[in-house]
């Protein structure tokens, strides 16, 4: 979540200042030695939606799993499919274009829900919060999660629950930041509100110990190209122009601007 540099009111307080953040320095600073509890985060994404509709990832599809997708087209159509953090739909929406019927999709903001449902996607839509999901055990064959875990709070409790709803030999799908690297641009950018809507990044040897500490294998998909939103952090036309033709996937995971993994769930036994 990138915006540009102005005048602007703090979407919790309604405080003036200048910046590019969405938070004011006084909430910027509370939230980083104060976690805020769900229903303000919950209060905070759909504020961010309806007055950064341009940049809200609720209204379009700007960090699509490019690799991960390319693992889901090579499985069955028949699979049930849960996305985590669906925002407005739009990879549901592209699931099912290449073929798969049995999705259903959680948010824990309304707004998100809302434009899923205003744009037809055809999937169960739920409200819902990613560390307590309102599903049966073993409900799933794949959880994929695109930009979702960093804004989870508990990530074993999140990740457990995963496992829980998934079953033996399904496989968790997801997409997250590479921290080292995202905190790096964040500080640099000036986003000193980072630690409220990003309180879990990642590096990649975390992420392979959180998936294994409950019981999944771990594999690195590589990322082929930069998203659009991760280009027009760019700041000239034509580094925007180079980076569109930068092999990401021949770099270490280490550097790559974000990971995208497939976990499996172990079988029993």
């Amino acid at each position: 979540m990138v915006v540009e540099r102005s005048r602007r009111e703090c979407v919790l307080c309604g405080a003036p200042f200048t910046g590019r953040s969405f938070l004011c320095p006084t909430c910027s600073a509370r939230y980083r030695s104060q976690r805020p509890d769900r229903v303000l985060r919950r209060r905070f994404y759909e504020a961010v939606d309806r007055h950064y509709p341009e940049w809200a990832n609720t209204y379009g599809s700007y960090n699509p799993p490019v690799g991960l997708l390319r693992v889901l087209d090579r499985l069955p159509r028949s699979l049930r499919i849960l996305e985590l953090g669906c925002g407005g739909g739009a990879l549901l929406r592209d699931l099912a274009a290449r073929g798969f019927t049995r999705l259903v999709g959680l948010d824990l903001a309304r707004t998100a829900l809302a434009e899923a449902q205003r744009q037809g996607t055809p999937a169960r839509l739920v409200l819902a919060d990613a560390e307590r999901l309102p599903f049966a055990a073993e409900s799933f064959d794949i959880v994929i999660a695109a930009d979702l875990i960093e804004h989870v709070d508990d990530l074993d409790a999140h990740v457990a629950e995963v496992a829980r709803v998934l079953r033996p030999g399904g496989a968790y799908l997801l997409k997250t930041p590479n921290r080292p690297l995202a905190e790096l641009y964040y500080r640099l950018a000036g986003l000193d509100d980072y630690p409220f809507w990003h309180p879990s990044m990642l590096s990649p040897g975390e992420l392979r110990t959180l998936l294994a500490r409950h019981g999944f294998l771990v594999r690195f998909v590589a990322q082929p190209r930069l998203t659009p939103a991760q280009l027009r952090k760019l700041p000239t036309r034509l580094l925007r122009a180079l980076g569109a033709h930068l092999p990401v996937g021949w770099l270490p995971v280490v550097l790559r601007p974000h990971v995208e993994v497939v976990a499996t769930r172990r079988l029993h036994g």
